[in-house]
């Protein structure tokens, strides 16, 4: 029995990182918007300021309109937050899930992942996005032309591209086969990607893959001579006054760069903020303005998914027949059952979304369109 409980305890974990908790029935209806004048241009570094939205040029009645399909019960909406101009303009909890709540990020953490890579760059930390990854994996042989993992880069992993061998199907959960359930039920995700062999040329087949962006743990690592949890700590929570914030590792140590951040809305607000203003915060430039630029579109490299940057979402959901309403400029990180920070810098726009939607999904480009609607252009 004993066996069979250390056995079962690793897959429910990873079930509880990737679902987390479950929203209690009867979500109460959207409440009152912000209240107050815009009072000029700031830094939340201190904290968010909020104003009633037609102070920023958004109609009340259209963004509530929008901000009730969020608060539908079944898609399982836990938090919600609207920000135009710098200034809130909607708020709004669910369930069990209150303002102040560490939210995890699921897949939301490969996108700080990406932010940290462009920042050990600028530093001097790494080479570039072309440098080889075997340089520091020891397992890898870099001079072994025949293994295609001595080939892979930094760009490669940030495209999920790497050509690794990999399965990840989310439509049945088997934890028998999903290599993302196996590696964290391991325990030991980097020694898990290390052992993962070559099956294509990198750069040459994409396909989505958790295990590509968790290779950078131990790059940034190795790299800075910090995790990345604590590079990231200091050279981008810091700055923008982030505390109220954990994030996972596995049993050696190595920051889980794929996934298992965790921080309040608020805070995952202040980081799509410092994107929307090209990675400045105050009077400094926390975030080299070419990395955001470069990392939240197409490298023109990967050809099998235009719609993918170095682990940002760069085409955001929208109807098949309308793509007008959703800016071009538009992107968002991404996880699984419902997190989303979209950023629309032309329209000076971010807006955090957590859930934990299983079964029924909330429809983004009805969402989006609708708070989009609501700006007065």
């Amino acid at each position: 029995m004993k066996n069979m409980i250390k056995t079962a305890v690793p897959f429910f974990t990873i079930l509880f990182f990737l679902f987390g908790c479950s929203t209690a029935p009867g979500i109460q209806p959207v409440g009152d918007l912000a209240k107050g004048e815009y009072r000029g241009s700031y830094w939340p570094t201190e904290g968010w300021r909020s104003c009633r939205p037609e102070a920023v040029g958004v109609d009340s009645d259209k963004l509530v309109r929008a901000l009730k399909l969020v608060a539908v019960p079944k898609v399982n909406t836990e938090g919600i937050l609207v920000i135009r101009n710098g200034y809130i303009i909607a708020e709004e909890y669910f369930g069990y899930f209150e303002k102040g709540y560490k939210h995890i990020s699921h897949s939301m953490a490969k996108s700080f992942t990406s932010t940290l890579v462009g920042i050990a760059i600028k530093q001097g930390h790494l080479e570039g996005i072309d440098e080889k990854i075997c340089k520091f994996y020891p397992e890898w042989d870099c001079s072994d032309k025949q293994d295609p993992r001595s080939r892979i880069t930094i760009r490669h992993a940030m495209t999920l591209t790497s050509g690794l061998e990999w399965n990840e199907s989310w439509k049945t959960w088997d934890p028998t086969t999903n290599d993302a359930l196996k590696m964290g039920a391991s325990g030991q995700y980097i020694s898990y990607m290390a052992k993962r062999k070559g099956k294509h040329e990198p750069g040459q087949t994409f396909f989505y893959s958790t295990g590509d962006p968790m290779l950078l743990s131990r790059v940034i690592q190795k790299a800075t001579s910090m995790t990345a949890f604590e590079y990231a700590r200091q050279n981008l929570f810091k700055p923008l006054n982030i505390t109220n914030v954990t994030w996972e590792s596995d049993d050696d140590g190595y920051t889980a760069t794929a996934w298992g951040l965790h921080t309040t809305v608020r805070d995952y607000a202040k980081f799509g903020y410092l994107f929307l203003n090209r990675g400045r915060w105050g009077d400094k430039q926390i975030v080299p303005e070419e990395w955001v630029a470069q990392s939240t579109r197409t490298d023109p490299s990967v050809r099998m998914w235009p719609a993918y940057g170095y682990l940002w979402h760069v085409n955001l959901p929208r109807r098949s027949n309308d793509w007008g309403k959703i800016p071009a400029d538009s992107y968002m990180a991404a996880g699984v059952l419902g997190q989303n920070i979209f950023i629309f810098p032309s329209k000076n726009l971010v807006i955090v979304r957590v859930a934990n939607q299983q079964r029924n999904r909330l429809n983004l480009p009805d969402f989006l369109e609708q708070v989009l609607d609501a700006i007065d252009n």
